[in-house]
């Protein structure tokens, strides 16, 4: 900003010092007019981050501080991703958060400098936006992915299967027209399935061999480990986001049978979740065509074979259908993230 577009912002900063209550009440009717709102505890939220944007923008601003203006941003895109607000609901928002001061601004800046004045802010906005965004979408991702690599680092034979069901998981849903929602969640979350296994022993997370049906039990437990930790986030943090919910559903059931002979709660049909019967197949398939400790590597055909075989028993028959169609793409996903693996060290 040039100095002109600098002291025009630290007017309006102290603008809002004197009217952060009018403000946030302006914006506050805005919103429930436009029904973006939809429920009490979502105002709560929305009202808290809005209420901090206005002191940060009165705060920092005022003194042309705009480095810990956007370090605000950031702190604001955090509240955003924790508590499960979609973001293109929150930046309708903020558009009107836009409008809840211009009636304010002029009647306290000059007719003259009004439109320069709102060109500065307006330019202050969009890299407001431009920040939020980075850090809810790194906020989101990133925590998501490398809490699965932690989980992975337990058993590094997978390779890259998280890469790789995440990419099929994507895939069948978008064959299935499942929504962008949906689609964005999965893709999220998914890597997160079997964070469960970090509670499984060694001994029996790393046999080189087939488990005892001992240890078969106590590999049978990780869904329930995983759920129970997503299950704690969302309780300890009072946090409901779609996506976690998705990631317990994931976690919890991916190892259900559409004939019910599955574990752990013996759902079967389609009270198995949605995202679950995607990752049951897609799962499977990833580990019939992988190499693991106790069994080789099979082909593709094999996999198709047995995926065919176990329709309307292990899984869905109408997405074992959407698997057929979209096969070919699996396979060459599986082929970009291949493992080449040497004395049980990936090398690449």
């Amino acid at each position: 900003m040039n100095p002109k577009e600098i002291g025009l912002i630290k007017k309006v900063a102290e603008i809002f010092e004197k009217n952060e209550d009018y403000i946030l009440g302006k914006w506050i009717e805005l919103v429930k007019k436009e029904n973006i709102i939809s429920n009490d505890v979502e105002l709560g939220y929305y009202k808290d981050g809005f209420k901090k944007l206005i002191e940060d923008f009165s705060y920092y601003l005022k003194n042309a501080d705009f480095e810990g203006y956007y370090r605000g941003n950031s702190e604001l895109a955090k509240e955003i991703a924790y508590n499960d607000i979609s973001y293109p609901k929150f930046v309708e928002a903020f558009h009107l958060f836009e409008d809840s001061y211009n009636d304010l601004l002029s009647r306290n800046i000059a007719h003259s400098e009004l439109l320069r004045c709102l060109g500065a802010i307006d330019k202050l906005h969009h890299t407001t936006i431009s920040r939020v965004s980075q850090a809810y979408f790194e906020i989101n991702d990133v925590t998501v992915f490398a809490l699965a690599k932690l989980a992975e680092l337990r058993d590094p034979e997978t390779g890259y299967h998280l890469e790789r069901t995440r990419e099929y998981s994507v895939m069948l849903a978008t064959e299935i027209g499942c929504a962008e929602d949906f689609v964005n969640n999965i893709y999220k979350v998914g890597p997160l399935h079997d964070i469960g296994k970090v509670g499984i022993p060694d001994r029996v997370l790393l046999k080189p061999a087939a488990l005892t049906e001992e240890e078969y039990a106590e590999m049978k437990k990780h869904p329930v480990i995983g759920a129970d930790v997503i299950l704690s986030i969302i309780a300890d943090h009072h946090i409901s986001r779609g996506y976690l919910l998705m990631a317990r559903d994931i976690i919890l059931h991916h190892h259900e049978k559409y004939d019910g002979t599955g574990y752990p709660c013996g759902l079967k049909g389609e009270e198995i979740p949605l995202a679950a019967r995607i990752f049951s197949i897609v799962d499977a398939y990833d580990a019939i065509v992988s190499k693991r400790p106790y069994k080789p590597a099979l082909p593709h055909e094999e996999a198709l074979k047995r995926i065919k075989k176990d329709s309307g028993t292990h899984f869905d028959p109408a997405l074992v259908e959407a698997f057929f169609r979209i096969h070919e793409k699996l396979h060459a996903t599986y082929e970009k993230y291949k493992d080449d693996f040497k004395f049980g060290v990936k090398v690449r």
